[in-house]
């Protein structure tokens, strides 16, 4: 874990907000020189503390509006089992989420897709050739209360 002071936190917090902020910008709400304020970032990145940066894209507004949770449960919990089935859902596009997890489920899985059709494709292929998959639960998302990119500062 990575020691932060003060400042690196309102760096983090800056750059969640709005990662694309010029340096000079974010330097100045900081309140340090733009030199420093560089330095730091880079630094952040370099330690890991930043994975990367990317854009917040509406899935609605690129024709992948159908969203679903998808709890599963494996029959087999070995490493290889679940490494068979980690590298078939990376492959996908549709899986932007994918944990592993305690409790009564072995994994939660978050989706985004065009349409149904591209979910029944996605079940064939992750689930139902997949004789370590005992079962799966789909929630479709009908309404989103809250999706905020990062953690907490």
């Amino acid at each position: 874990m990575a020691e932060l002071d003060q400042i690196d936190t309102k760096i983090l917090r800056e750059l969640q907000g709005n990662a694309d902020i010029a340096n000079a910008d974010l330097a100045a709400k900081i309140g340090l020189s733009p030199s420093a304020c560089l330095r730091r970032v880079a630094k952040l990145r370099d330690t890991g503390v930043i994975r990367k940066t990317v854009a917040v894209i509406d899935p609605a507004q690129i024709g992948r509006p159908l969203g679903a949770v998808i709890n599963l449960e494996f029959h087999r919990h070995g490493n290889q089992y679940r490494q068979d089935f980690i590298r078939k859902a990376r492959a996908l596009d549709a899986v932007r989420q994918c944990y592993v997890v305690t409790g009564e489920v072995t994994g939660v899985m978050v989706l985004q897709m065009r349409d149904i059709a591209e979910y029944t494709a996605l079940c064939e292929a992750l689930f139902d050739t997949d004789d370590n998959i005992v079962w799966y639960r789909t929630y479709i998302v009908t309404e989103v209360l809250k999706n905020e990119p990062g953690v907490a500062i």
